[in-house]
């Protein structure tokens, strides 16, 4: 039997306790405003999941606990590619994980996949009962009852949290004074606070950490109760009507009626030229609609000096590809190990070449490298 609905009628943690009792056998896809996730289930059990997040990837757990590094994973990519095996296990064959460490982070990553579902204003959900989840993944056995108690607690915790921080807009300040009086500090506390400067969002702050959304917003909304961290802005630019257009832009997208999609997104963005998340969306649309493509196997280079890059007012996504230029990865390269789309990747690097801060040339053959017409 499948079930299908929206998940402002029918929440998630009356779904999973459905699946639960009912022993089911399937796939769970939850749809968002931005992104699609799968939840294998095994009589009643979690054994995976797949989320469309590129910041919900494995790799990317793995550099945000610094396990490996930015090349280790984009070499242990290209040998996923060639040879079709699990990047967990390419990393313990190579030594640089072991076994207990990857499926740690594994049950971590599906854990915190899911707990993501539950702070979700939009979406909709469909059970295809019986059907094989086809995901090449390291398999678990996760009892629901946990994962719904866990979900629930931080429910309640992520609406005091949105009373501080009306959106990831938001930008708070670290108090020096107040944090001399509460050391020694906790590491994930000084983490945090090192990268506070009264300027980066806490979209900034996500994609330096390239931690969960949760865990970031509590992280901060502590401190802020703790007295070393002030709210500078609030943020909350958005609100659940900027979502429903959101969502609106993103289904016509899918539908290939890409004006219709952009149209939405510019109207969104008159009334709210700070939304990010819609900033984003109207790049890769327009990226589509002008029709061409981004050669991934071109290596991109600075057109600009170090100082011009910094004056060139990129957005936190596009400072994080162009960081990663160094001349010698390819746009392919670096695409797979970045936190986001490749989608939003191309179209990120395709505005960077039209304004001319990158370049490309193509990849090294022979000793040099030979500029790209």
């Amino acid at each position: 039997m499948g079930l299908k609905g929206d998940l402002s009628t029918m929440g998630l943690e009356d779904i999973l306790q459905w699946l639960a009792v009912g022993k089911k056998t399937g796939v769970l896809e939850l749809r968002g405003v931005l992104h699609t996730k799968r939840v294998s289930f095994q009589d009643g059990r979690i054994t995976a999941v797949w989320s469309s997040d590129p910041r919900e990837y494995l790799g990317q757990y793995l550099l945000a606990f610094s396990r490996i590094t930015e090349d280790q994973l984009r070499e242990a990519l290209a040998t996923q590619e060639d040879e079709n095996q699990l990047l967990g296990r390419i990393l313990i064959n190579r030594q640089l994980v072991t076994e207990a460490e990857i499926r740690k982070i594994v049950q971590l990553k599906v854990e915190e996949a899911i707990f993501d579902t539950f702070l979700w204003d939009i979406g909709s959900f469909e059970f295809h009962d019986g059907a094989p989840s086809h995901q090449k993944a390291m398999l678990l056995s996760l009892d629901v009852t946990g994962i719904v108690l866990e979900g629930a607690r931080r429910m309640d915790e992520w609406k005091q949290i949105r009373v501080a921080f009306k959106g990831n807009d938001a930008v708070v300040c670290a108090i020096p004074e107040a944090i001399a009086e509460h050391l020694p500090l906790a590491a994930e506390d000084a983490n945090i606070l090192a990268r506070l400067d009264g300027f980066k969002t806490l979209d900034q702050i996500l994609i330096e950490m390239r931690a969960p959304e949760f865990k970031v917003n509590k992280l901060l909304y502590d401190l802020v109760e703790k007295g070393m961290v002030r709210i500078v802005d609030p943020g909350g630019k958005g609100g659940e009507r900027s979502s429903l257009q959101l969502q609106r832009a993103r289904q016509l997208v899918e539908k290939q009626m890409l004006q219709d999609a952009q149209f939405e997104l510019r109207s969104l963005l008159q009334e709210q030229p700070k939304f990010a998340e819609a900033t984003r969306m109207l790049q890769v649309v327009e990226h589509l609609l002008e029709e061409k493509t981004v050669d991934q196997t071109l290596v991109p280079e600075l057109a600009v000096s170090l100082e011009e890059l910094m004056e060139a007012q990129l957005g936190p996504n596009e400072a994080f590809l162009a960081t990663r230029v160094n001349g010698v990865w390819s746009i392919r390269d670096i695409v797979s190990i970045s936190p986001f789309t490749e989608e939003e990747c191309l179209a990120i690097f395709a505005k960077l070449l039209k304004r001319g801060i990158l370049k490309v040339v193509k990849p090294l053959q022979g000793g040099f490298q030979a500029q790209a017409r």
